[in-house]
């Protein structure tokens, strides 16, 4: 059995195809690849047929020459697959060779005038043609110039009426035509349903196979994206820990660059910064005369790391400051040469107080800050005094060529007051939905006002709980740094 599955799998009858091709006239050349082999074969047996012949038709020798060529168009048909020509032309060469056989067998049994002997094997040929795996139009073209060419030979040979015994012969020709007719059409759409069908469901395998491979690669990618992400995850969780430990370094740095006690008891100071580190600066001075205390306060551009590095810098500079602390203009001077140029476009307002306890007197030099609010029983104002523009944004040689140089300012103070410092994170300060007034255009005039009898810790403390009542929250958008002087 397996000797003959292998015999029959040469010869291409039998169709173990995974893949189909993409035409129907495609899939027709496979078949007729099939076929052609088998059919070329056949044509050895119509050579039994001549010892028949000359004891028939002894007087026609163009039916021996008939019988004769079959077999050798067959094996000549099947040597020309070979060709570089025809190679691969299966479905030309059996349309050939079903043109060739039909004709032939119609000539042959036309020149016999329909001799019942011969119209069985005619009619045979034409029920192949419906078998065929042929284009429709060729194999309806084959079948009725066939049985044209049968008639015309027919009546060439001498055949002008049709005898009795030769009736139901044609009859069975019309008959057989009819039938092959239809069959060709029925074969013909048999075959290319079943080449649709087969060639959806390879597309569909197809599509199957190449959504698995996508799936498995896609899956592939994704662990691999997952395993990197992972990856990057704990890459940005240690840096954020290096960051947040930094952070917490600065603020501990930043923090202990603020004064640690109160320098007096007549003075109160709040700082809140709005990340971990801020931009915002104080400092108390103090001087060998007792009476005296100076006040320095600051405001750096922008926010963050390097805000708080800029005010290191600031504290580092006070420190190297020496006799230049005992005078407001000259301090912002120097501190403005050192800062110019070197904080990459960054600015500080600043204000730099020297108080005198005994005379309440007060010299200040102010370089683009708030002027401080001065509370007392008959008034509410800022203190006034020249200002000029803030640290670090021209250099002292181009301030004195404009006019804009640091200058003090000496003022004294009404006794009973309170002075307020501030930076614009309280001022400006608005609630956290956006919608509303600045504090400073709130009613802080009223507020200042009515708390003016309170120590300067309490004075501070009230502000700042109204100041979170107004934010909404104790988050805010800039740094808050307030500081009160009692004035006896």
């Amino acid at each position: 059995m397996a000797l003959i599955k292998k015999i029959l799998t040469k010869i291409w009858l039998i169709d173990n195809r995974t893949a189909y091709p993409e035409t129907f006239k495609q899939e027709l050349d496979f078949q007729c690849g099939r076929m052609l082999t088998f059919a070329s074969l056949i044509t050895f047996s119509w050579l039994t047929y001549i010892p028949i012949d000359l004891q028939l038709h002894p007087d026609k020798p163009l039916i021996i020459a008939i019988r004769i060529g079959f077999p050798i168009f067959g094996i000549s048909l099947y040597l020309s697959r070979f060709t570089k020509t025809l190679e691969g032309k299966n479905l030309l060469l059996l349309t050939i060779y079903g043109g060739y056989m039909a004709v032939s067998n119609a000539v042959l049994t036309g020149l016999t005038a329909g001799d019942p002997a011969y119209i069985g094997g005619y009619l045979f040929i034409l029920t192949l043609l419906a078998v065929g795996p042929l284009q429709r139009r060729w194999a309806y073209l084959i079948l009725y110039s066939s049985v044209t060419t049968f008639f015309i030979t027919s009546y060439l040979s001498g055949i002008r009426e049709i005898k009795t015994h030769n009736f139901y012969s044609l009859n069975d020709l019309f008959c057989v035509t009819f039938i092959v007719s239809c069959f060709i059409h029925i074969l013909n759409n048999t075959r290319y349903t079943s080449w649709y069908k087969s060639r959806q469901a390879q597309i569909g395998e197809e599509i199957i196979r190449i959504q698995k491979i996508y799936s498995e690669s896609l899956e592939r990618t994704v662990q691999e994206r997952t395993y990197e992400l992972e990856i990057e995850r704990n890459n940005l969780k240690l840096r954020n820990e290096v960051m947040e430990n930094d952070l917490k370094m600065a603020k501990h740095i930043h923090e202990q660059l603020m004064p640690v006690d109160k320098p007096a008891d007549y003075i109160f100071s709040l700082y809140k910064p709005m990340e971990m580190v801020g931009g915002d600066f104080y400092d108390f001075i103090k001087f060998r005369d007792n009476h005296k205390i100076g006040i320095f306060l600051s405001d750096v551009s922008g926010h963050g790391l390097a805000a708080a590095f800029i005010t290191s810098m600031i504290k580092t500079i006070i420190l190297q400051s020496g006799e230049k602390k005992l005078d407001p203009a000259e301090l912002l001077k120097f501190i403005n040469e050192i800062l110019c140029d070197q904080i990459g476009g960054n600015f500080v307002t600043a204000f730099y107080a020297i108080y005198d306890i005994k005379t309440r007197e007060i010299i200040f030099s102010n370089a683009g800050h708030n002027p401080p609010y001065i509370i007392s029983d008959g008034s509410i104002h800022q203190l006034k005094g020249y200002k000029t523009i803030p640290l670090a944004i021209i250099n002292n040689s181009t301030l004195e060529e404009k006019n804009k140089i640091f200058k003090n300012t000496v003022s004294t103070l009404p006794a009973g007051c309170k002075m307020l410092l501030y930076t614009d994170g309280f001022s400006e300060c608005q609630p956290l939905n956006g919608k509303g007034p600045s504090f400073e255009d709130s009613n802080l005039h009223e507020l200042l006002f009515a708390n003016r009898h309170h120590s300067s810790d309490l004075f501070i403390t009230n502000i700042y709980n109204r100041l979170i009542a107004h934010r909404g929250c104790d988050s805010f958008e800039d740094d808050v740094c307030l500081i009160c002087v009692d004035v006896a």
